[in-house]
């Protein structure tokens, strides 16, 4: 029994100089951390995109679609700030890796690609739901982001088949 004791504090203290020195910690939260990183990887690349089509978006266009780039860009920014947050209360490193960010000059490919990368980070966040299980308050800030990302899919669905 002491012995039994004695393991647990030595593996609680190297778990602890894991931590310490930079390492990721295996945790009890392990696949859930691993599905918030994707999240993460993929708002980190909403971000980027997003930005970049703001920027490049021309012509009589321009005028509509540049500030919904770049208020999509800012709701990405704001959701991997929060995920790198929650990700290091539970024990976490945050990535620092994007997902492939797309690239197109062309309005209608810009809608598609984000229409694709939306649908993935709305897959994304649910995996994470599903392994939140027992975790009723990170299901709940979950769901309001599946319901957000929901929206966001709803919206490019739409705005894809207009330039189909």
């Amino acid at each position: 029994m002491a012995k039994k004791k004695e393991q647990k504090k030595d593996e609680k203290k190297q778990k602890a100089k894991a931590s310490e020195s930079g390492k990721v910690a295996v945790n009890e939260h392990g696949q859930l951390i691993e599905r918030l990183n994707y999240a993460l990887a993929l708002e980190f690349a909403a971000t980027i995109q997003y930005m970049n089509q703001q920027c490049v978006v021309k012509g009589h266009d321009r005028q509509d679609y540049a500030p919904f780039f770049a208020a999509s860009s800012s709701e990405a920014h704001l959701h991997a700030q929060n995920l790198g947050n929650k990700i290091v209360a539970l024990g976490g490193t945050p990535t620092i890796v994007p997902a492939p960010v797309r690239y197109t000059e062309k309005l209608g490919e810009m809608l598609q690609f984000d229409l694709e990368m939306e649908r993935e980070a709305l897959n994304a966040y649910i995996n994470a739901w599903e392994a939140a299980e027992g975790n009723r308050p990170l299901r709940f800030w979950l769901e309001n982001i599946i319901q957000e990302e929901q929206l966001h899919v709803d919206e490019l669905a739409k705005l894809t088949a207009d330039h189909a």
